[in-house]
């Protein structure tokens, strides 16, 4: 009888134990399941000041000739005397961004403004017009 109890006291133990822990067993469909969860999960993405930006890169590629306020007019760089667009016109607030960017990238050289293709990404041409569209357009 002391033996059949016993019997039973680890039966229902093991039933116990077993309930408590994972048995799921690992599969490869299992571990495709977790990962496809995980690749699913959204990661954060670091967040930039993309007018903070732009004004770093216009201060940086820009102001010599279009000025600290945007306005342009007559400059000498690099011993040439140019007439530089003013970008708190009318004409210009007019412009769409992919314009503007166009201009950074192709240049204009019969008005003396350089190709920026080379030296600018796309994301800082953007950055760029988002500060223009923010500081001189007041959008």
């Amino acid at each position: 009888m002391r033996k059949m109890i016993y019997t039973c006291m680890l039966t229902a133990l093991s039933f116990l134990m077993t309930g408590c822990g994972d048995n799921t067993p690992t599969t490869n469909a299992n571990a495709a399941k977790v990962n496809r969860a995980a690749a699913q999960t959204p990661v954060p993405q670091a967040t930039v000041d993309e007018p903070a930006s732009g004004k770093k890169v216009f201060e940086t590629n820009c102001m010599v000739c279009h000025k600290s306020d945007g306005t342009g007019g007559k400059v000498t760089v690099e011993g040439k005397s140019l007439e530089v667009d003013d970008l708190t016109s009318e004409k210009i607030k007019g412009f769409s961004d992919e314009k503007i960017i166009g201009y950074m990238i192709k240049g204009i050289p019969s008005e003396g403004m350089p190709s920026f293709k080379d030296k600018l990404s796309e994301g800082e041409m953007r950055d760029v017009v988002k500060f223009i569209r923010k500081e001189f357009h007041k959008q």
